[in-house]
């Protein structure tokens, strides 16, 4: 009788930590859902402007901004979902994240641009 109660005992205590761990792990999961969002973000544009790059050869800030927009990222198993709406507001972060990461160059324009016009290309192989 004693056995019975002191295994029962132990299994809840057993369970208490197990449930305690996993509630633990999810906190810290979901004080880092947003960091990894904007990770995703970066990402994701980066992807599509590299594509647009293999296809057009180069880019202006402002085509950046327009190449972005409507991206979005979101998490397995997870409710909260990032969009970047307006291109305009996440281009300086993003040709920051790229330039740094060695997605793209700064190159030289043709004529038919502003010289304020910066152009960004893929970099040489």
């Amino acid at each position: 009788m004693l056995g019975q109660i002191l295994t029962m005992v132990m299994g809840v205590i057993l369970f208490a930590i197990a449930a305690a761990i996993l509630y633990m792990i999810g906190m810290k999961k979901k004080m880092n859902q947003d960091e990894r969002l904007v990770e995703m973000l970066l990402n994701n544009g980066a992807y599509r402007v590299v594509k647009y790059l293999r296809s057009h050869g180069e880019i202006t800030l402002k085509g950046i901004g327009y190449v972005i927009k409507d991206i979005s990222a979101k998490e397995f198993g997870s409710s909260k979902k990032a969009i970047i709406q307006d291109g305009r507001a996440f281009q300086d972060r993003l040709l920051e994240y790229m330039i740094k990461n060695g997605y793209i160059v700064e190159g030289e324009g043709n004529d038919r641009r502003k010289k304020s016009d910066k152009v960004y290309k893929l970099p040489e192989k």
